[in-house]
Order: structure tokens, then C-alpha cells, then sequence
């Protein structure tokens, strides 16, 4: 009886570790399938995908277009009117910029010298008058840069053959002691006696006095520095005392020396006796 229940026991037993190794097993297989799962998943979420990159459309890049270039027309001017003399009626101008001009009989509005392409030269577009490129500065620093012709200020360089003619010359009116102040700003003829000669502190700019008066009241002719060689230096300017001395120049009103013509060249001077 012992050795029967000894059987059943052992039977028992038997039944239930199977039970348990066969549970143990069912639940390892499911957590296998659940990772595979997951990490399919993970896979599937964490890798982007890989676009290709889009190929820009081909810029369009348009040709060079060549222009036709027509040489402008020539520009004619009527005679003018006083204080012109007329040296031609027509403007002629070439494709490389060059303007043809017969320099022969014109001069230098502001100094009257003789006009020289190789002093460089300036023309008003205003009024067609001519300027060497120094009596230009002059200009700019004693009449705010403004013609003596007329009152404009476009005065611009021009490159000059000597072919055809064109230009204008200025002639400047005849000033006295009487009527100089209602001249400021042109270019005149004035003639009269010397009284004195005066120099300036400093030995480089001198003044011809035509009244007895101070540097500053006086109208007078003015020399400075830079014309001094110019016109024959000290010696010359002093000869001129006493002297009835006819020039040509640019009247000015200066706010501190008052009413003077200044002399940049010898050319300015037109006599002397």
C-alpha cells in the first residue's frame, strides 16, 4: 500500500514540473516576439528617409546685346550777341570725344592770352567762351567759379584738335575810376595812372595802387605769389609807379582788401607808358 502511494507521488510531481517548464517557455516565446516587434519598430521610426536632393532648373542667362552707335548730329550756333566776337558758327565733335576747333584769333576769356591747347583748356557751355586750365582755378577761387562772360558755372574741359573752326572770343568792356564797382564778377579793360606800388608783409604779394588810398580802400591791381615770376617779378611790378598802365582782368569785391583786379599773367598787362 506504502510503495502505491509511493507511485502516485512521484507522479504527481512529475505532472507538475512539466506544467511549469512548458508555461515558462510559452512566456519566454511571447517576449521574444514582443521585442522583435518593437525593435522593428524603433527601426522603422528612427531612420529618416533619404530624398534626393531636387536639381535646380538650368538659370537662363540672357546674350549681350551689341547697340548701334550713331554720331550725334553737329551743333550750330547763331552770331552772337555784343561783347562776341564770333569766330565760327559750328561745333564739330568726332566719335573719340576730340572737338575740332580752329584756335587761331581766340584767346583766353579771363587773361586775353592767345588761346594753347597745351595749357590745357575749358570751355563755358553756356556761352562757348575758352579758358586755359589755370585761369580755370583762378575762377573757382575769386568769382565762386562762375564765366565772365556770362554767369554760368559749367565750365568744363575739352579735348581740342585745330581743323574745323568753332569758339567764341570775348571782348571785355572798358571800365574807369568811376564805374569800376558796377563791374564786379566780369572781366574789363581799365586804364589809368599809378599812384603807388605797395608790398605785403610777408615780401610776396604786391599791389599797384590807381588811388590814394589804404591796401583795402583802394582799387588797385593784385599780385600775388604764384604770378609775381610770372609777370617779371619785384622789379617789374615796381617800374610800374607812376606809370598809366592798361590791363585787362576779373574785378573783384574781396570782403577784407576790398575792390582789385588780379593779374595771374603778363599777357594781363596790355601797356604801359
Amino acid at each position: 500500500m506504502e510503495f502505491l502511494i509511493f507511485i502516485g507521488v512521484c507522479w504527481l510531481l512529475s505532472k507538475l514540473f512539466s506544467g511549469t517548464k512548458s508555461s515558462s517557455s510559452t512566456a519566454n516565446s511571447t517576449r521574444n516576439t514582443r521585442n522583435t516587434r518593437n525593435s522593428s519598430h524603433r527601426d522603422t521610426t528612427s531612420t529618416p528617409l533619404q530624398t534626393k536632393p531636387s536639381t535646380p532648373p538650368q538659370s537662363y542667362r540672357p546674350t549681350a546685346r551689341t547697340s548701334s552707335v550713331t554720331n550725334r548730329p553737329a551743333i550750330r550756333f547763331s552770331e552772337g550777341s555784343s561783347g562776341f566776337d564770333v569766330a565760327s558758327t559750328s561745333l564739330n565733335s568726332s566719335s573719340s570725344g576730340v572737338v575740332n576747333v580752329d584756335l587761331s584769333g581766340l584767346h583766353d576769356a579771363f587773361t586775353g592770352a592767345p588761346l594753347d591747347k597745351n595749357l590745357g583748356l575749358h570751355q563755358c557751355q553756356r556761352c562757348k567762351v575758352f579758358y586755359h586750365s589755370e585761369s580755370v582755378t583762378v575762377l573757382k577761387e575769386a568769382n565762386a567759379g562762375q564765366c565772365v562772360a556770362c554767369p554760368s558755372t559749367q565750365i568744363r574741359a575739352v579735348n581740342v584738335g585745330q581743323e574745323k573752326k568753332s569758339g567764341r572770343d570775348y571782348t571785355p568792356e572798358v571800365i574807369t575810376l568811376s564805374n569800376y564797382r558796377e563791374h564786379v564778377g566780369s572781366v574789363v579793360t581799365f586804364e589809368a595812372k599809378v599812384i603807388e606800388v605797395k608790398e605785403s608783409r610777408r615780401g610776396s604779394d604786391f599791389a599797384v595802387m590807381f588811388e590814394r588810398k589804404s591796401w583795402t580802400q583802394g582799387f588797385k591791381l593784385v599780385f600775388f605769389r604764384r604770378a609775381v615770376t610770372k609777370v617779371g617779378g619785384k622789379p617789374y611790378i615796381s617800374s610800374l609807379g607812376g606809370k598809366t598802365v592798361k590791363v585787362r582782368g576779373l574785378v573783384v569785391n574781396h570782403p577784407k582788401y576790398g575792390y582789385q583786379i588780379i593779374v595771374s599773367e603778363k599777357s594781363m598787362i596790355l601797356g604801359a607808358r
